[in-house]
């Protein structure tokens, strides 16, 4: 088999505005079939000799990119006939077919389009939290696209800053573009997995993702104060306050540990659990204020019965639907309560460990101890020369932080 290419303009057709597409002419046994790389460009910018782009083209905002791209092409034409002529195809096809076959390139993603793709399998997976994350995402997307979907080879450093431009225009944080602009990322990585995008196309390569200190969230001891003397005028306020505390009185924990907190979770008067995002297990001794919450929603129960009843499904996307929901309604009547009580700090479930810790701290609590009630794992300023402490020492620095 005898065969050549060739990188070259179209001799025979020119666009409206002056440009030649750029072809590649592929010479198989002394007969000659034309493939179109797709691109196009003004042939005073076109170096013959060199079969390429020049590099002081205007229209292209990376010569030597677009140029590797299309030797790339050709090289992957050539190794298509090859392996055409090594199956035996090769000989059953006109060149007319053998063109098509060359031509033929899988649809382009597109950036709107793939999103919704990865969605969907994040739905299917179960993985409702990131699902949602993607979704917001793409509606942030749509808005800044105005609706038009774009390849996504498209998504390069100009489109991020423009992206960050008309984010932060809006009145956004630094902190809600870091999350955004990390989501996208995650998506064209996956891209350059599949081998849908390049790797010399990856947007995030010279863009560096901002991000602000986050705010500090904990209440002081007074405001603690404030929200403890705090009588509740409806079962909803008596729920979000016992929620709070009970996640004080835990030693920080999250609601989506407490949502799925059992009676048999209670053993020998102590809190026995695994943490849901670390796995980590925590003994906690039930002090006499944490008593006092759980006898309010632990009567007439079963060991396999959730402590708050916020999980009523036992399939896991429903009960994860259900810790969500839950959690905007608690999140909404804390802050109700925190205005109520004159406290500044928005409150919100997460607040209660914040300010457990901020309350730990202030009481000289050794930071090896509260990395380690808080279930840190990076503890590399504190437990990769700090011993881990016994539960009879944390329970006494326990007592010490929630005495108020």
């Amino acid at each position: 088999m005898s065969l050549t290419s060739k990188i070259m303009l179209n001799p025979r057709h020119t666009k409206k505005n002056g440009h030649k597409t750029i072809i590649i002419r592929l010479t198989l046994n002394r007969k000659s079939i034309e493939i179109t790389t797709g691109y196009s460009v003004n042939p005073k910018y076109w170096n013959e000799a060199k079969s390429e782009i020049k590099s002081n083209c205007p229209d292209v905002e990376n010569v030597t990119r677009l140029n590797k791209r299309i030797r790339h092409m050709r090289v992957q034409i050539e190794d298509k006939v090859i392996g055409l002529q090594e199956s035996g195809a090769l000989k059953t096809l006109s060149l007319s077919a053998l063109k098509k076959e060359l031509s033929d390139k899988k649809k382009e993603s597109t950036l709107l389009h793939y999103t919704d793709e990865l969605i969907k399998e994040l739905e299917l997976g179960n993985k409702v939290g990131n699902a949602r994350v993607y979704k917001t995402l793409r509606r942030s997307l749509d808005d800044f696209l105005n609706g038009k979907d774009l390849p996504l080879r498209s998504v390069n450093f100009k489109f991020l800053k423009s992206y960050e431009a008309w984010y932060l225009s809006k009145g956004n944080t630094i902190n809600g573009l870091s999350v955004y602009l990390r989501t996208l990322r995650a998506i064209l990585n996956r891209a350059i997995k599949e081998d849908l995008l390049a790797q010399d196309q990856y947007a995030f390569k010279n863009y560096k993702i901002k991000k602000e200190s986050t705010k500090k969230r904990a209440i002081t001891a007074s405001d603690m104060k404030l929200f403890m003397q705090y009588e509740p005028n409806t079962k909803q306020k008596q729920r979000a306050k016992d929620t709070f505390l009970m996640s004080f009185y835990l030693m920080g924990a999250s609601f989506v540990d407490l949502a799925f907190l059992k009676l048999k979770n209670i053993v020998d008067d102590r809190i026995e659990y695994r943490r849901k995002k670390t796995g980590q297990l925590y003994s906690i001794k039930i002090t006499k204020p944490l008593f006092d919450i759980l006898n309010r929603y632990t009567q007439d129960k079963g060991g396999d019965d959730f402590i708050l009843n916020v999980i009523t499904k036992e399939e896991l996307p429903q009960q994860k639907i259900q810790v969500r929901d839950e959690l905007k309604r608690v999140n909404k009547r804390l802050k109700e309560i925190g205005k109520e009580c004159g406290i500044t700090q928005p409150l919100t479930s997460y607040v209660a460990r914040h300010t457990y810790a901020s309350l730990a701290n202030n009481k000289n609590v050794p930071l090896s101890a509260i990395s380690q009630a808080l279930g840190h794992k990076d503890q590399k300023t504190t437990s990769i020369y700090l011993a881990e402490l016994n539960n009879e020492a944390l329970d006494e620095y326990h007592e010490m932080i929630i005495d108020n």
